[in-house]
């Protein structure tokens, strides 16, 4: 009988370890928040470029998967049997051992092969507009997601925001890529309309989640705050753009701009400015607003403005900081796009 029950403990004893994860990841371990592209690798060909990034970033709330196209997925975590997760792999040439040095040159990631995977895959039949690259398996490590994805991984991982020359005075960073329409769309294209047809200042709950827009007003009175909603954006506005006179001074005239704080370059923080608001102009003698303010991006450092850029097309900006605009008027030659690059003191070059 007591050989029987060495037994059964050495069996139960065996069932845990190998319940435990191969990636050294805690399964306690919290994966909300926002995730970024970070790199792509086949595991048939690890130099092969792979130019089809299925997702520049995605952002985990609660048990939900959110694309960058605003598509909210529920996720369940999920224990893969054995070495399940590479077994298409492994019916050609693959081995484990093989296997765990790839992931050990390519994500810096050890792996111990007496454990079970373990990471999250999406619970439900997709919609049309989710994206189907989320359903595949999602490996958890201790710093970063990988997604398993045929024999390609990509790899994502937490942007560093402890930069402690940028202080956003609690505000949330909206992380880059970022396309206009996107958030246009997603954040307000919902909303909805005011007496005058435009759509409403507040974006949308779903919007928040990925997106980190705030409302500039009288109780922002923190540097940051102060700076942005007293600056005088219509100074910098070209002659080809409408030239709303109450953003000589937005908040003191009782507007709300709206301002969403990108990714920093480095001592540089990133913001853009734009405005949906319509409402009467009593200050002005007007009886409505006849302008708004075009999404303008302001480069701060030091807490001062260096430059602003308006922006009245398409436009988007990069994780290197590059912001391309589309000039609509040519349709799909894309030519005559301009291109800007932020530098490291601020200011904003055009480069094509």
């Amino acid at each position: 009988m007591k050989p029987l029950l060495i037994l059964i403990a050495f069996i139960f004893n065996a069932n845990v370890a190998h319940a435990q994860s191969f990636t050294s990841a805690d399964q306690s371990q919290d994966i909300s928040g926002d995730w970024v592209f970070q790199k792509v690798v086949d595991y048939d060909d690890p130099n092969m470029k792979i130019n089809n990034l299925q997702e520049p970033r995605f952002v985990i709330s609660g048990n939900k998967i959110i694309d960058s196209h605003g598509c909210q997925m529920p996720i369940q975590k999920e224990i893969y049997p054995h070495f399940d997760p590479f077994q298409l792999m492994m019916k050609g040439d693959a081995t484990k051992e093989s296997i765990t040095s790839f992931f050990a040159e390519n994500f810096n990631e050890k792996m111990d092969l007496r454990k079970s995977p373990w990471g999250y895959r999406v619970n439900t039949n997709l919609k049309n507009s989710c994206n189907e690259f989320l359903s595949a398996r999602i490996l958890v490590f201790p710093t970063q997601i990988i997604i398993d994805y045929g024999d390609a991984f990509f790899s994502y991982k937490k942007p560093a925001m402890n930069n402690a020359a940028i202080n956003t005075y609690g505000r949330k960073l909206t992380l880059l890529p970022f396309e206009f329409k996107k958030y246009n769309d997603w954040c307000f294209g919902s909303n909805k309309r005011n007496r005058y047809g435009e759509y409403i200042q507040t974006p949308s709950s779903n919007c928040t989640v990925f997106y980190h827009p705030f409302n500039l007003g009288k109780s922002d009175t923190d540097p940051l705050g102060s700076l942005l909603g007293s600056y005088n954006y219509i100074f910098n506005l070209g002659m080809e753009y409408a030239h709303p006179l109450d953003y000589d001074n937005p908040v003191k005239h009782g507007l709300h701009p709206i301002v969403l704080f990108f990714t920093p370059f480095k001592n540089v923080l990133v913001a853009l400015i734009h405005d949906k608001e319509m409402h009467n102009e009593q200050h002005r003698g007007a009886n409505y607003r006849e302008d708004l303010l075009t999404p303008t991006f302001v480069t701060i450092l030091n807490n001062k403005v260096i430059q602003t850029l308006a922006v009245d097309d398409e436009f988007s900006i990069d994780q290197n900081h590059q912001i391309t605009v589309i000039d609509s008027s040519w349709f799909n030659d894309r030519t005559k796009d301009k291109i800007y690059k932020i530098q490291e003191n601020g200011t904003i070059k055009r480069v094509q």
